[in-house]
């Protein structure tokens, strides 16, 4: 056969295609995951913010309420005519031991609020905010106006200053009260917030209490006073990009604002842009030496390979390969010269992935023995429950029992699926019957004894999410404890429509995932349930469900049906149905992410 000449050699073509390949693979990946990750943070950033915001009016309102629930008794108890409280009014203030002092102020003839009577019970700050004398008058100006007015001077570190108007404004005998009230949480949470710049402000931009004074942030407030959601986030480009969630406190007009500005949240992605060049710099360098010294490598071999293939057309099968590198081309010299015993090892392998398989079913068949029926009825408590896993056997789990007088409700999310986290969700079945057993149990106990188990069980090698809690059967009251679990919601009993913001995630209380740390220490919430109100219970496996198209369902889409469920009428099983048909909607049929898993629990009405 005529040989034709050789253009550019062998070994440079593989060496410009093995570095240029990288290369551009690199460059492109960088520009898609730099754009990718500012949309994430960004959208992360929305989210978080809304969720402070959120938290935060949460716990203003409660903070006031709870205010107010002291000194309205109080107030109702002062003589003004003879200008002084009467024991029981005191009596009512020596109990409140968050209010320092309350200071109370009535409109003379002239227009001017002028003090008839105070309650204090002495020290620094109690001494620093009488002496303030402008903060008084702002305060008491302001209540007689909104009804209910705060502010938080920096030199009270660790208090509020609350004015509320006894009375109505037009009411020339109204009046109107300040109070010192301890909330050092509250007041660090707006105040002191390290991540945002959080404010408390009214409907015209004025700031109540917040890290400054807002002025550079007026045209912020403005548009959260524009915005038809009560929760929410956007982005102010005006002057200095800035990610802003809000809260509607429902209180006197006052919202919750966080904000944040652009460059701050996005600070990580120059770091990202810095050391990703740096990153793709030494692996390109490093793939040419690589290239280099393969090309040289393969070229030589694959003569060899060359001609023993000729051999192999001339029907010698004894024909073998010196293997002369540990790359690639010498696993292809190994494969010619081992291919019977590889066909053998193929044959070994496939008889194991069919025993394999068989012990998955025998896994998935015994975990399907872990969970209850997926309807009940416990006292005046309808249950109703899903799961589906993502594989043959999952790592989700859920339950309910009766213990005593109370219905406990369990359920648990392992990290990852398949057969390791199964076999952690049957520690966690194993424990909580013996915690069904035990005396005087409580939902902390409970995860506390559970904690051990799942420990002992993967060594810290698969954690567990966990949410317990007891409902008195006679009651409806409830005490729970999580363990890093998705909150669960609450959904009151209302007439007319039924909203996003009427949802009541269980937040009081929280702690480390189980399995992550031997000791840990769970605490506990307490909530109330009434007659018609349900809950949801779930893991984040629904959250992270994916449609054909590739689209995640996400937190809203999630919160979006789960409101258009609780529309569905009083009784639960048309809110499961609808609930578990949008989901099934949604992924078609989509393979699953996670496992999915949700339950429902109603207390229903007497009939």
């Amino acid at each position: 056969m005529e040989e034709k000449r050789i253009g550019l050699s062998l070994r440079y073509k593989l060496l410009g295609l093995l570095t240029l390949i990288p290369a551009v693979s690199l460059a492109i990946y960088f520009f898609q995951a730099r754009d990718i990750f500012i949309e994430d943070k960004i959208a992360y950033v929305h989210d978080s913010s809304a969720a402070v915001a959120k938290s935060l009016s949460t716990q203003v309102r409660a903070e006031v309420n709870s205010f107010l629930e002291v000194v309205r008794p109080i107030i109702s108890n002062y003589d003004q005519i003879e200008r002084k409280f009467n024991p029981t009014a005191l009596k009512l203030f020596q109990d409140a031991n968050r209010i320092d002092a309350v200071l109370v102020f009535q409109k003379n003839r002239r227009g001017q609020y002028v003090r008839i009577g105070e309650l204090t019970r002495g020290g620094q700050y109690v001494d620093a905010f009488k002496i303030d004398k402008k903060l008084i008058n702002d305060s008491v100006t302001k209540a007689a106006a909104t009804e209910v007015n705060l502010s938080a001077p920096d030199y009270l570190e660790k208090h509020l200053v609350v004015s509320y108007r006894a009375g109505k404004a037009e009411d020339s005998s109204h009046i109107v009260l300040v109070g010192l009230y301890r909330a050092a949480d509250l007041r660090a949470g707006i105040v002191d917030s390290k991540l945002y710049k959080m404010y408390l402000v009214d409907k015209s931009g004025n700031v109540f209490v917040g890290a400054d004074s807002g002025k550079d942030n007026a045209e912020v407030f403005r548009k959260v006073n524009q915005a038809k959601l009560p929760d929410g986030s956007l982005e102010v480009s005006e002057g200095t990009e800035r990610l802003v969630g809000y809260s509607d406190v429902q209180l006197s007009g006052l919202n919750v604002v966080a904000v944040v500005q652009k460059k701050d949240a996005l600070s990580a992605v120059s770091y990202l842009i810095i050391y990703s060049l740096v990153f793709i710099g030494a692996i390109i360098a490093l793939t040419f030496i690589i290239a280099f010294i393969a090309s040289i490598q393969l070229t030589s071999a694959l003569r060899d390979l060359y001609e023993a293939t000729k051999q192999i057309a001339k029907g010698d099968f004894s024909i073998r390969v010196e293997r002369q590198s540990n790359d690639e081309v010498g696993g292809l010299a190994d494969g010619f010269n081992f291919m019977a015993e590889e066909v053998s090892r193929l044959m070994k392998d496939t008889a194991d992935k069919a025993r394999m398989q068989g012990e998955l079913e025998t896994v998935k068949i015994v975990q399907e023995t872990l969970f209850p029926e997926d309807k009940t009825q416990i006292g005046d408590f309808n249950i109703s429950g899903h799961f589906e896993p993502a594989s043959e056997c999952g790592g989700d789990w859920w339950n309910y029992s009766q213990i005593d007088d109370k219905l406990f409700l369990w359920i648990g999310d392992a990290t990852g699926h398949g057969a390791p986290a199964a076999m952690v969700t049957s520690a966690a079945k194993a424990a909580a019957t013996i915690v069904e057993d035990l005396p005087d149990m409580t939902p902390a106990k409970a995860l506390t004894i559970m904690n051990k188990a799942i420990h002992e069980t993967s060594k810290g090698g698969i954690l567990m999410t966990f949410f317990v809690a007891s409902i008195d059967l006679k009651t409806g009251d409830m005490v729970y404890s999580n363990a890093s679990h998705e909150p669960p919601f609450i959904m009151r009993k209302k007439e007319g429509k039924f909203t996003k913001k009427d949802l009541e995630p269980l937040l009081d209380s929280n702690g480390s995932r189980l399995g992550d740390n031997k000791d840990a220490v769970y605490n506990e919430g307490k909530v109330k349930l009434n007659p018609g109100d349900s809950m949801l219970f779930y893991t984040d496996g629904i959250v992270d469900l994916e449609s054909p198209d590739g689209a995640v369902w996400g937190e809203r889409g999630f919160i979006r049906t789960l409101v258009q469920s609780v529309q569905q009428g009083p009784a639960l099983e048309p809110k499961m149905i609808h609930l578990k048909q949008k989901i099934s909607d949604f992924r078609a049929d989509t393979e699953l992410v996670d496992d999915i898993t949700l339950f429902m629990c109603q207390y229903e009405e007497a009939a």
